[in-house]
């Protein structure tokens, strides 16, 4: 009888110890999952938001990691945190007052994901980008740009960002195209259909 009480509260031991062990495991999970995007959400305050460059530059020293890459419609870019600081220092001299507004952020393992929107005032002309994208010359226009992106986080630092922004919505605001008069304003006024 003594053996069967011992092995009873052994089993009961274990049980309780797993129900624990696995309650500690998911409380850890969240809170790793929660510091991935409190990190995310700080990069769109402290660094694409802030309108002070050696500011946002430090934050993005802490923020992002030394081997950082990103994705984007222009292809990767493997520049690290260099190209980072190249970015803050190249979105505020072409639109000073950017800001970048958290729409919504969901995190599952080392991934984060959010959807926000970018906007700003145009300050000059944008330069061409070979293969993607023509200048646009600076008329003083306003943005407002829907994005989504998908972040890589390691040892609590952005290691690797997917981005997806509606930079075809982005060229017509600024007004490098009108879809409403996509020929003209891509090929010229002189153009002429053909049909055979």
């Amino acid at each position: 009888m003594k053996i069967i009480r011992l092995t009873l509260f052994a089993v009961v031991c274990l049980a309780l110890g797993a129900i624990a062990g696995h309650k500690f495991a998911l409380i850890q999970e969240e809170d790793r999952l929660e510091r991935n995007k409190a990190l995310v959400r700080r990069t769109h305050t402290a660094v694409w938001s802030e309108p002070n460059v050696p500011k946002a530059t430090q934050a993005a020293r802490e923020l992002y990691a030394s081997a950082f890459v990103l994705h984007d419609w222009t292809g990767d870019d493997a520049s690290g945190l260099p190209g980072v600081m190249k970015s803050v220092s190249g979105i505020r001299a072409d639109f000073p007052d950017w800001s970048e507004r958290l729409e919504s952020i969901v995190a599952e393992g080392d991934f984060v994901v959010d959807r926000y929107v970018s906007t700003g005032t145009q300050a000059h002309d944008l330069q061409p980008i070979p293969h993607h994208s023509p200048g646009v010359p600076s008329r003083g226009k306003s943005l407002r740009m829907p994005e989504m992106a998908m972040y890589r986080v390691v040892d609590g630092k952005i290691a690797e960002q997917w981005d997806f922004a509606d930079i075809w919505g982005a060229e017509i605001q600024l007004g490098l195209y009108d879809p409403d008069h996509w020929t003209e304003s891509v090929c010229g006024a002189r153009h002429e259909h053909t049909s055979r």
